[in-house]
């Protein structure tokens, strides 16, 4: 066994510059591209939500595929020399500047559009389902689990900063709403992430070859398919992962409807310019840093549960403002106090999604060690496998709310004047829907025991039973803690189970 490698900070950075692609581009994508759909390219409100949603809903069952094909690709030359990680990483760079300025390009059918997406999807998860396993990859302490992924939370919220910048410096450039504005938006940006990705190449590393070991061989394609939906559905009955999972899907569909439909509540309810969306939203991210070391230590603390209930309560407060701010708005208010006030609530609002943000990315990298101590294997991979395909539902999901929410109240395509309605429906969806999303979030959460102290005693019980120790001679505490964090009685944890058995063999 290779000795196992101290995580520096050059690798903590390394990591980190994963959120360029996976923060940035989702945070321009939801505040900006729906919306130029919508005004700038002929395309109703409910086709441009399908746009997103028929691309995501395809990629996502890719997801897992994606995770079953890194977990085994260091079977093969190439990963043995590049890396079963970080080949994909390395490959994404390219392929991320050639894709993602496609989707900002006007004058195309509903079909190209949905096609363009389709293609940048496979290329974002040919990226983000192998990048968050390198936690797991190099390190097995939680402390250093939190220092990679925290660090990789800040550059997420760093990113969407800038990214969110880009259209406000294009649209000083060329004119508020010109629609070259949108295309140099994504070529710029998609430099930006090609260049982030090499970086994350150069500084990170993973498990050694000879320490990762296979249980089986490849097997024919329809075993491989077998093995591949049994992990998927074993995954689901490992009892963190499947309440995890629950809170993944609707904080994905809160915080991306949060990011899409903010622009529209500005621009239609408020009355205000796409700069000033951009300038405000971006100043209002980049606040939140403050607040992600607050989420951090209070994650780290008292675990994921706790720290949604904190976000939770600062959400609610910001959306109500927003309606207060709309009414106010409507008796009179001067425009630039509504700016004061809308840059005060973004800046809540943005508090409380970064909490939001923040705990599934906190808790993904323990979900393997949990699922060891089940199945007495490491399958990261499967594991950010399903979150992504979790994440893509999500987004999917959101695409389809905000596209046929808008145009159940009457939504018209390139209007710049909206009925009274259809603002109605703006606000419905910008307060109320998010709201109704998060009590979902915060009932789901109330089950998951994930702490510091549970996982650190299921981690030393995997070890000591890998080491030949007798389960005979568990702790009650240990016992608590690995059936609480499992949902599996402790006498059938540690293979002890065929939950692994792929059917039909």
């Amino acid at each position: 066994m290779a000795a196992q490698r101290k995580v520096t900070w050059w690798n903590v950075l390394g990591y980190a510059c994963s959120n360029f692609l996976g923060g940035g581009t989702q945070a321009l994508s939801s505040a900006f591209l729906m919306l130029f759909y919508t005004m700038y390219c002929d395309i109703p409100a409910v086709q441009a939500g399908l746009i997103f949603t028929i691309a995501r809903v395809i990629d996502a069952i890719g997801n897992p595929i994606m995770g079953y094909i890194s977990d085994n690709f260091g079977r093969t030359a190439i990963g043995k020399r590049f890396g079963r990680r970080r080949f994909f990483i390395l490959m994404g760079a390219p392929l991320v500047l050639i894709t993602y300025p496609i989707l900002w390009t006007p004058g195309h059918s509903f079909e190209f559009y949905v096609c363009a997406n389709i293609v940048y999807e496979v290329v974002f998860t040919s990226v983000m389902v192998p990048g968050p396993t390198l936690p797991a990859e190099m390190t097995q302490i939680a402390a250093e689990k939190t220092k990679l992924v925290s660090a990789k939370q800040y550059c997420g919220t760093f990113a969407s900063t800038i990214a969110l910048l880009f259209p406000a410096f294009f649209f000083q450039r060329f004119g508020e709403g010109n629609i070259d504005a949108f295309f140099y938006t994504g070529l710029s940006y998609a430099a930006v992430v090609c260049l982030s990705l090499l970086v994350m190449y150069k500084l990170t590393f993973e498990r050694a070859p000879e320490d990762i070991h296979y249980t089986e061989e490849m097997g024919s394609i329809g075993h491989i398919f077998k093995k591949l939906g049994n992990d998927v559905v074993a995954a689901l009955k490992v009892k963190t992962f499947r309440l995890h999972a629950g809170m993944m899907l609707f904080i994905g569909i809160y915080k991306n409807l949060a990011a899409g439909i903010f622009t529209y509540y500005v621009v239609y309810a408020l009355g205000l310019s796409m700069s000033a969306t951009s300038v405000i939203t971006s100043f209002a991210t980049l606040v939140s840093f403050i607040a992600l070391a607050i989420f951090i230590a209070l994650c780290y603390r008292k675990g994921g549960p706790f720290a949604f209930k904190v976000v939770f309560v600062i959400v609610t407060l910001s959306l109500i403002g927003y309606y207060v701010l709309f009414q106010q708005k409507q008796f009179g208010m001067e425009e630039e106090m509504v700016v004061v006030w809308l840059t005060i609530l973004a800046i809540i609002n943005n508090v409380g999604k970064a909490g939001a943000d923040y705990i599934p990315v906190f808790q993904l990298p323990f979900m393997a060690d949990v699922d060891e101590a089940v199945t007495m294997e490491r399958r990261e991979g499967i594991f950010t496998g399903c979150n992504g395909l979790l994440s893509k539902v999500a987004s999917a999901l959101e695409g389809f709310l905000l596209g046929v929410g808008l145009a159940a109240f009457g939504f018209e395509k390139g209007a710049g004047q909206q009925t009274d309605l259809a603002i109605q429906g703006v606000l419905f969806m910008t307060i109320v829907v998010p709201i109704l999303l998060c009590v979902i979030v915060l009932v789901i959460s109330h089950g998951l025991k994930l702490t510091k102290e549970n996982h650190k005693l299921l981690v030393d019980e995997v070890h000591r039973i890998r080491e030949g120790g007798s389960m005979d001679d568990v702790t009650p505490e240990t016992k608590a803690a690995v059936e609480a964090l499992t949902g599996w009685k402790y006498e059938q944890c540690f293979g002890h189970n065929d939950l692994m058995k792929v059917s039909g063999n």
